[in-house]
C-alpha cells in the first residue's frame, strides 16, 4: 500500500476534512449502528473525522491507522474533547486485538486502499475475526464510474498567511485490473514563499457491486444488504437506472 498520508498530506486532509464533516456517511453509519452496545472498530481511522462523532455518541470505539501524522491528528482532537482515546498505529495487514467488536466500520472507501483481491479477501476475514456472533460490518466503496479519469485537478486552502495547494494528476489506470494511480503533490506556501512540498502516490482499487458482494460472502459474512448514497436499497432500484456514486455494505458474521 503505497498511500503514506505523510505530514503535509496529513494537515491537507485535516483541513479539508475537519472532525465531523459529513457526506451523508456520518448520520447513515449512526442509524445502521442504533442498538449496538459493544466497541466498535474503524480500521483506517485518519484524522478521526468519523471515529470522533461516534465517541460524542456515546459508542465506545477503537480505531486504527497506519499513518503516524494521521494518528497525531486524532489524538489530539480527542484529547480537546476530553473523550477516550482508543487509536494506535497498525496497518490493514497485521492488526490484533485481544477483544470482540459488535461492528467494524469503514466509510469513505477506505477499503479500497487495498489493491490486491487476495489481500483484500484475507483482510476482510481478519474483520470477521474480529467480530462478536451477529456482529456487523458497514463498508463503503465508490461506484466504477469513479474510475474515470477527469483529467488534472488543482485546490487551494487559504490559512490566513498560510497557503495549501494540492495537485492531483492520473498516472494510470488500469480497467482489467480496476485500478488507478494517481500522483499527489502537496504544497504549503506562506507569504508568498514556499516552505515545504511532499509528493506522493495515491492507489485506489475498485470493485463491482456483485462483485464485492460475493467476496464478503468468501470471506464468512452472510445476510449482505446494499445502500446507495445513503439512501436508496440497491434492491429497490432497477439495474439499469442505479448511479449511486457510494455504495454501501452492511453484513453480518
Amino acid at each position: 500500500m503505497d498511500n503514506k498520508y505523510g505530514s503535509l498530506a496529513s494537515w491537507v486532509y485535516h483541513v479539508d476534512k475537519p472532525i465531523g464533516r459529513s457526506f451523508g456517511d456520518v448520520e447513515f453509519y449512526l442509524s445502521c449502528l442504533k442498538g449496538t452496545s459493544g466497541p466498535i472498530l474503524e480500521p483506517a481511522v485518519g484524522n478521526g473525522r468519523f471515529l470522533i462523532p461516534l465517541l460524542e455518541a456515546g459508542h465506545v470505539v477503537h480505531g486504527f491507522d497506519a499513518s503516524p501524522h494521521m494518528l497525531d491528528i486524532c489524538k489530539k482532537e480527542i484529547s480537546i474533547r476530553n473523550l477516550v482515546d482508543n487509536v494506535s498505529k497498525k496497518n490493514f495487514e497485521n492488526f490484533v486485538y485481544g477483544e470482540k467488536f459488535s461492528a467494524v466500520v469503514m466509510p469513505a472507501g477506505s477499503i479500497q486502499l487495498i489493491k490486491s483481491p487476495v489481500a483484500c479477501l484475507g483482510f476482510l476475514k481478519r474483520l470477521k475475526d474480529c467480530l462478536s456472533e451477529s456482529g456487523k460490518i458497514v463498508v463503503d466503496i465508490d461506484s466504477l464510474s469513479c474510475m474515470i479519469d477527469s483529467g488534472p485537478t488543482s485546490r487551494m486552502w487559504d490559512l490566513g498567511i498560510d497557503m495549501l495547494t494540492l495537485t492531483e494528476s492520473r498516472v494510470k489506470t488500469s480497467y482489467l485490473h480496476q485500478t488507478t494511480v494517481s500522483q499527489l503533490k502537496y504544497e504549503h506556501w506562506s507569504s508568498g514563499s514556499l516552505v515545504s512540498s511532499e509528493l506522493e502516490t495515491f492507489s485506489l482499487r475498485f470493485w463491482g457491486v456483485f462483485e464485492f458482494k460475493s467476496l464478503l460472502h468468501e470471506a464468512g459474512f452472510k445476510d449482505v444488504s446494499i445502500t446507495l448514497d445513503y439512501k436508496y436499497p440497491f434492491s429497490m432500484i432497477d439495474g439499469d437506472e442505479a448511479s449511486g456514486e457510494v455504495i454501501t455494505f452492511e453484513a453480518f458474521s
